[in-house]
């Protein structure tokens, strides 16, 4: 886990730092004005201590340093939503778990954690617009591996050729939790990881995704083929702190759950139904500001955070970095409909721009690296 996160901090390693090339978004409004050697501190932190767990086998060293991780990287990602890229909030709770839990319960709640991940992955990609975008895109790149095509296939085929996909997916991570097909669906499941990494290497919106997916094909062998001793004596770990690794794993798999839980945090991946904002009127001054996705991918090589909430406050910044706060309206829509693909939007400008930033429950409001950075622009 160590190695691959330092892998992936070093591919994003710009959004890990005071940037202020892409808004950054507090969680909370009260962040805004930290100061920027606190993103220093706490990301060198985050490299010490996972520096630590590669040389440290066992002991209250480890613990120590699984911990230290666990909070800088969550400060990090409190001072930027956009931060909480799926496996950055993956490997802050693993290394909680595993800071928290004896040997073996340590590996089974890793397990749960996984299962849950492919199963609210594949429900969230059981949608009408899986199916008529990223869906198609994915299994035409991989028809096209082999030198064929899906043009000529019928529609409702190659719609139910889509569809198991998460299906797939699915009844994988329902196979790990049964024993007697645990072993076949560990093998199904480093197979459907080599098979996105050949598919994502063709096409792919940053390095991440790719380490990502070969950090599940390390975890599935690890954790499912090389578990530890069932003989193996128990963990001295108080009560408490094991009770307390238990709740994270219980959290982490209710979560997705919960009517609000954004859907990064619901491992809504690859799942283009998310809710999402943009500005409606295009700016001439940059392409990229018209395309957050693009913007993202172009300047910190990971893909934006789907959420309204979020991409509305990005609009917003964008607004302050103009200084066209009455003039450029923002079209925020709610996640699509399911079945047909359709989506409740509405346009918002003026005065109705900050009633709806005060209706979220976290910040909208920009970090002051992009507030200056705007305004020594406009000087």
């Amino acid at each position: 886990m160590a190695g691959f996160a330092l892998l992936l901090f070093a591919s994003s390693w710009k959004l890990w730092t005071p940037q202020d090339v892409f808004p950054q978004i507090p969680f909370l409004m009260s962040l805004i004005t930290t100061p920027t050697w606190v993103d220093w501190f706490c990301l060198g932190l985050s490299a010490g201590a996972l520096g630590i767990c590669l040389l440290t086998k066992e002991g209250k060293a480890l613990t120590v340093a699984l911990m230290l991780f666990a909070t800088s990287t969550t400060a990090l990602i409190l001072l930027d939503q956009h931060r909480l890229q799926p496996w950055a909030y993956q490997f802050v709770v693993l290394a909680t778990v595993i800071a928290t839990s004896s040997k073996l319960n340590a590996v089974r709640r890793i397990q749960i954690i996984t299962v849950s991940i492919y199963i609210f992955s594949g429900i969230s990609k059981l949608d009408y617009q899986f199916v008529h975008t990223v869906g198609d895109q994915m299994l035409s790149t991989l028809i096209g591996t082999f030198g064929a095509t899906t043009e000529n296939w019928p529609t409702q085929f190659k719609h139910f050729t889509i569809l198991c996909l998460p299906m797939t997916e699915i009844l994988l991570g329902i196979g790990l939790l049964i024993s007697k097909t645990r072993n076949c669906a560990a093998a199904g499941a480093v197979t459907m990881h080599a098979v996105l990494l050949l598919i994502l290497f063709q096409d792919v919106s940053g390095l991440g995704v790719l380490i990502w997916n070969l950090f599940f094909i390390f975890q599935i062998i690890w954790i499912f083929y090389r578990q530890p001793n069932q003989k193996t004596k128990p963990g001295k770990n108080p009560p408490m702190v094991d009770s307390f690794g238990y709740l994270i794993t219980l959290g982490v798999v209710i979560f997705p759950l919960w009517e609000f839980c954004d859907h990064w945090p619901a491992w809504q991946v690859y799942a283009p139904r998310c809710s999402r904002a943009k500005l409606e009127s295009p700016l001439e001054d940059s392409e990229l500001w018209n395309n957050f996705g693009q913007w993202s991918n172009q300047t910190l090589a990971v893909p934006v955070y789907p959420q309204a909430r979020f991409e509305f406050a990005v609009a917003v910044a964008v607004q302050q970095k103009f200084n066209k706060s009455r003039g450029l309206p923002i079209e925020v829509s709610q996640a699509s409909n399911r079945w047909n693909g359709t989506r409740v939007s509405k346009l918002i400008a003026g005065d109705q721009i900050k009633m709806q930033m005060s209706r979220y429950w976290l910040n909208t409001h920009a970090r002051d690296t992009w507030t200056k950075a705007s305004e020594d622009g406009r000087k």
